[in-house]
Parts: structure tokens; C-alpha cells; sequence
């Protein structure tokens, strides 16, 4: 079976090299997209054997994954491997990731990295299980690993799955593209490296993770409306009743009105409506695009 292995990569002049080459032991075809580095990182990969996509501008690792998915859809490989291109990943671990897509027993497989890693740093672990976790509020992902960006498809996924953010959160945006396809989805324990002898990370861990969290958060507000916005405006409005019930009463009992009581009625009130009237109008929209699709 023909195995396309695609990898992202930013800035890893240092690193690359050594992926492809260690990737092509699995596969006579590699294709890096090169998401606008400031460095030689396509001149590393043509060199260790990799055909590359280049951008002009740094764009975002789903921008990168994108274009990886267009190329892979034209070359109709029967599995493609995703694989990050700052070594952390063990190019030796993909057959085991493409065993159960041969197989036939799954669509999408994850390399999940959490059982055992004590050499993770501590924020990393913390910052996954956050983005896990708001992930699974999106489509009920039963996954230990929704970050991961080492993993293999097939090529019915590969064809069916859509996705548009062009960030760190399309690795939850694909999962939940598949998941909503009913395309059956594996895990598969991996091994992983902290420790590669250059920097694996060009972003500030906080920013990084805030940003993929509230872009996570946008998603799954997106993909459930009515739950997450409709039933808190709900909420929001009654709790505002009953508190410009209590102003109302307070005022025919002593004639006294409540400025601070009635500002709180008035934003609770406000906030819940809005909230109400946003659920409605997304839950419109996502009717239409489903429609269409």
C-alpha cells in the first residue's frame, strides 16, 4: 500500500532533515509544507529527499495542514501519516500508527502521548488536558490526545474530512470533522521527545495555549449554539427576573428603589437575551451549511 507522509514544519532547519530522511525508511514519499520559514528548512528538506510546499508567509500549522490534505487528495495514497517537523515524533513509529488503517479496522489513527511521559513539563500537561477536554465539549470526543499532531488516515478520510482554521486548533477541528462523519477513529500509544537538542516550540507556551483555547472555545460555541449559549442566556434571564422581581418588591414594600440591584437585573437581562438571540442565529447558520454540504 502506498504511504504518503506529510509534515508541517516552521522554522526547523535543524531538525528537518533528519525527519525526512528517517521517514523516507517507511516510504518512497514525503511532502513537507514549509509554512513561510525564516530559515533554510526547505533547503534542508529537498535535501534529505522531500518534495516541499512553500509559502510566502507564515500562515498557521492548519494553513500548513491544508495544503498538505490538497496534495494528498491528488496523490490518492492509500494511507496518509501526519507527522510534526520538530523531531518530537519517532518516524520508526509509523507502521504501528498505519497497522489498523491496512487493517481495515480504522479511519483515523491518533498517536496519543499522556500514559507515561514523565519528561513533559508540567504546563504542557496541564495545557493539553484543557484543550482535551474543551475539544471533547465539541463533538464528544472520547480521546486521550486531541493535540497530537502525529497521526494516520485513510484515504476515505482523507477525502471526507474538512476543516478550516488555519491554527494550532485544526488537529481538534479534523477530529471533529471525523467524528461528525462517523469515520471510525483509533488511538495508538506513541513515544515522544522533550528533549531533541533544539527548541521545539517558536511561542511563548502562554500565549500559545490562551490563543488555541479561546479559538477552541469559538468552535465549540460554533458547533453547539442552543447547548452552550441558548441554555445560558436561558439561565442568565430568568435569574435576571427574579431579581427585578425582588427591585419591584422591595420598592412597593419601603419605597426604597435599588440602584446596584436594578443594574444587575438590567445586565443580567441583557446578557441573557443576547445570548438567546446569538444561539438562535448560529444554530441558523450551521442548519444552512449542513444543508448545503
Amino acid at each position: 500500500m502506498d504511504i504518503l507522509i506529510c509534515i508541517p514544519a516552521f522554522n526547523e532547519e535543524n531538525v528537518i532533515g533528519k525527519v525526512v530522511q528517517e521517514s523516507l525508511q517507511y516510504s518512497n514519499y514525503v511532502v513537507v509544507c514549509d509554512d513561510g520559514s525564516a530559515d533554510d528548512t526547505s533547503i534542508m528538506a529537498e535535501k534529505a529527499g522531500a518534495y516541499v510546499i512553500k509559502h510566502a508567509t507564515n500562515l498557521g500549522k492548519g494553513a500548513a495542514l491544508k495544503s498538505l490534505f490538497k496534495y494528498a487528495k491528488h496523490f490518492n495514497a492509500d494511507v496518509v501519516v501526519t507527522i510534526d517537523g520538530d523531531g518530537q515524533f519517532l518516524p520508526s513509529e509509523i507502521p504501528k500508527l498505519c497497522k489498523q488503517i491496512t487493517d481495515g479496522s480504522a479511519d483515523v489513527v491518533i498517536g496519543y502521548r499522556f500514559d507515561d511521559e514523565t519528561d513533559m513539563p508540567n504546563y504542557r500537561k496541564l495545557g493539553n488536558k484543557v484543550l482535551d477536554h474543551v475539544s471533547k465539549s465539541a463533538s464528544h470526543l472520547p480521546f486521550r490526545d486531541t493535540q497530537s499532531g502525529f497521526r494516520a488516515y485513510s484515504k476515505n478520510a482523507v477525502q471526507i474530512i474538512k476543516f478550516t482554521n488555519t491554527g494550532f486548533v485544526a488537529d481538534s477541528e479534523i477530529l471533529i470533522s471525523a467524528a461528525e462523519n462517523n469515520l471510525r477513529i483509533k488511538e495508538e500509544k506513541v513515544k515522544v521527545l522533550y528533549s531533541t537538542g533544539t527548541k521545539t516550540s517558536t511561542k511563548n507556551p502562554v500565549s500559545h495555549g490562551t490563543g488555541v483555547l479561546v479559538n477552541l472555545i469559538e468552535l465549540v460555541l460554533l458547533k453547539h449554539p442552543l447547548k452552550y449559549l441558548g441554555i445560558s442566556g436561558l439561565l442568565l434571564t430568568i435569574f435576571g427576573i427574579i431579581n427585578s422581581s425582588y427591585v419591584i418588591a422591595l420598592f412597593n414594600e419601603s419605597r426604597y428603589f435599588s440602584i446596584p440591584y436594578t443594574l444587575i437585573s438590567m445586565g443580567l437581562l441583557t446578557l441573557g437575551i443576547l445570548f438567546i438571540l446569538v444561539s438562535g442565529i448560529l444554530y441558523s447558520i450551521n442548519r444552512q451549511i449542513q444543508s448545503r454540504s
